[in-house]
């Protein structure tokens, strides 16, 4: 078994040539040595267009003896987080982001950012 730690980030508004450092600890709980899937999971509430309630962004898998803590860390840049929007334009839109982690989709932590032009 694996907890995750509270997700923090380096700040909470990023210019747009900026990249988010998402960390958290991640400790074996568990009585054996094993291995966790960490997910990364990103949404944009507020978008020009409907866009995922999650959007998985990054994973790696991360090996941890029995008992040990690990810091895991993830960049995200605004290349990760573009999409088509209305004019069929590949792009991203500034706004608020929910940047989400955790070993599936469903049981996450989560931290908001604001990202800029």
């Amino acid at each position: 078994t694996f907890e995750y730690g509270k997700i923090t980030t380096d700040k909470t508004a990023y210019k747009a040539d900026e990249t988010i450092k998402i960390s958290f600890t991640l400790k074996n709980t568990g009585k054996v040595d094993g291995a966790e899937a960490v997910q990364v999971y990103a949404s944009q509430p507020k978008a020009s267009v409907m866009r995922p309630a999650k959007e998985l962004k990054a994973f790696t898998k991360v090996f941890l003896k029995a008992g040990e803590t690990q810091t895991v860390t993830f960049d995200i840049t605004p290349s990760d987080l573009m999409f088509y929007n209305g004019d069929l334009v590949y792009d991203w839109e500034p706004g608020e982001f929910v940047i989400m982690v955790g070993g599936n989709s469903r049981d996450v932590d989560s931290e908001t950012v604001n990202w800029e032009r």
